[in-house]
């Protein structure tokens, strides 16, 4: 810019004019000796002290603000910080280029999903090139499965019969114990509440593994939580029938001196972990195949496997696309930032400032001389001259408050070209 040229000139001396008569420019070094003899001029009148002070400011704002030379070194900062915030913003503006087009290309890949989608539900035939061409991980898994339900089956009416109805021999085997072969024949001899309660108790735990595999293939935090909670749900039903069996057992052979059956002994015997394992664990196993043959059978109806991965894959993309615009809102609010700055700076380097606590030094100076006249030299009454003095300071208070130049916390003024 022409004006920051301007600032870099060599700094030249500058001649005032006033009513067309030059004046020298103001030298703080002699401003006590120039007021006492203006002081010493008029009589040390107070009007005469408020008129050499707005001299003395205009004075002095017409120097700084003509001098190129201080001019650049108070503006250096501004300046300094300008092309700091333009590399800035130069980086940022590129950044947010790069934001914007993977914006684009996210939106772009939603819309070609979406277009993608209405064309399959026009040509369903289309989905077949999807479908799998193997099912031998269907049939694997329905092999592993069946006979693993008709173990998970045997087992929780085998166990249920042996935890709540069963009536322990001390000379039968610990399989026995645990195992009751003809829990249902035994418990239909014990009537038809026992039997029904004993042979629909499987279908409590298939019912929670389809939950599990419901809750699972939701992909939701929620769900998620919900799954453990049928987990734990699922364990703590066999850690109570693992504690039953277990428990009859010890009370069945107990003599007068053992102590009463607690969790502590429980978690020391090997029928209770023995149940554990044979039940929970062949359980979890039993999900896991389950969810297996769950999908691997979905994927043969083409249309529900091709909604579901669609809709999995525009959720991702939309979460990818929501980051993306908050980020790009974030760049563009910064870059906006800088831009303001910029605009402040540019404001004040095509302006120009006022060092006023260097102006205040010549005020107080030039304050200082006129009082020394009065109290030196002004042939007046001890007090008279006091009040003098005061109503001088009141003027001089006076003075550099209409200037708005009373704070002492900032070391210059700027004068903006805009406001």
């Amino acid at each position: 810019m022409e004006l920051l040229q301007q600032l870099t000139k060599k700094k030249e001396e500058i001649t005032e004019v006033k009513n067309g008569v030059a004046v020298n420019p103001i030298d703080k070094t002699n401003q006590a000796s120039v007021a006492y003899e203006d002081s010493k001029a008029c009589g040390g009148r107070t009007p005469n002290l408020k008129a050499s002070l707005e001299t003395l400011y205009e004075q002095f704002f017409t120097k700084i603000k003509a001098d190129g030379f201080e001019q650049q070194q108070l503006k250096q900062p501004y300046i300094t910080e300008t092309e700091s915030l333009e590399e800035k913003l130069a980086h940022k503006e590129e950044e947010i280029k790069k934001v914007t087009q993977e914006q684009d290309s996210l939106q772009s890949q939603i819309n070609a999903l979406h277009q993608e989608s209405i064309l399959a539900i026009k040509n369903p035939e289309t989905l077949e090139e999807i479908k799998p061409k193997s099912n031998i991980k269907l049939w694997m898994g329905l092999v592993f499965l069946i006979p693993l339900s008709a173990y998970i089956f045997i087992f929780y009416i085998s166990t249920a019969y042996s935890a709540f109805f069963k009536v322990f021999d001390p000379n039968i085997s610990l399989f026995h114990t645990i195992f009751e072969p003809k829990a249902i024949e035994r418990a239909f001899e014990a009537g038809w509440m026992e039997a029904g309660f004993v042979i629909l108790i499987p279908f409590v735990f298939f019912s929670l593994g389809y939950l599990i595999h419901m809750f699972w293939s939701q992909n939701k935090i929620s769900s998620y939580i919900k799954v453990g909670a049928l987990l734990i749900i699922t364990l703590s039903f066999d850690v109570i029938l693992a504690y039953l069996i277990d428990q009859k057992e010890y009370n069945f052979n107990k003599t007068p001196e053992s102590p009463e059956f607690t969790i502590s002994m429980a978690l020391e015997s090997p029928t209770f972990w023995l149940i554990i394992f044979a039940g929970f664990v062949s359980y979890f196993i039993w999900g896991l195949v389950f969810d297996m043959v769950m999908i691997e059978n979905a994927k043969r109806d083409t249309m529900q496997f091709f909604r579901k991965n669609h809709q999995e894959k525009v959720k991702q993309k939309n979460k990818l696309l929501g980051k993306t615009k908050q980020k790009l809102d974030n760049l563009e609010e910064e870059s906006e930032t800088y831009k303001v700055r910029l605009k402040e700076l540019a404001c004040i380097i095509e302006g120009f400032i006022l060092p006023i606590q260097n102006y205040k030094v010549f005020a107080i100076a030039y304050l200082k001389g006129w009082q020394k006249y009065i109290a030196a030299e002004l042939p007046m009454g001890q007090e008279e001259k006091i009040n003098l003095l005061e109503e001088c300071g009141v003027v001089y208070q006076s003075h550099i408050k209409s200037l708005d130049l009373e704070a002492d916390d900032y070391q210059n003024k700027i004068y903006t070209t805009v406001l």
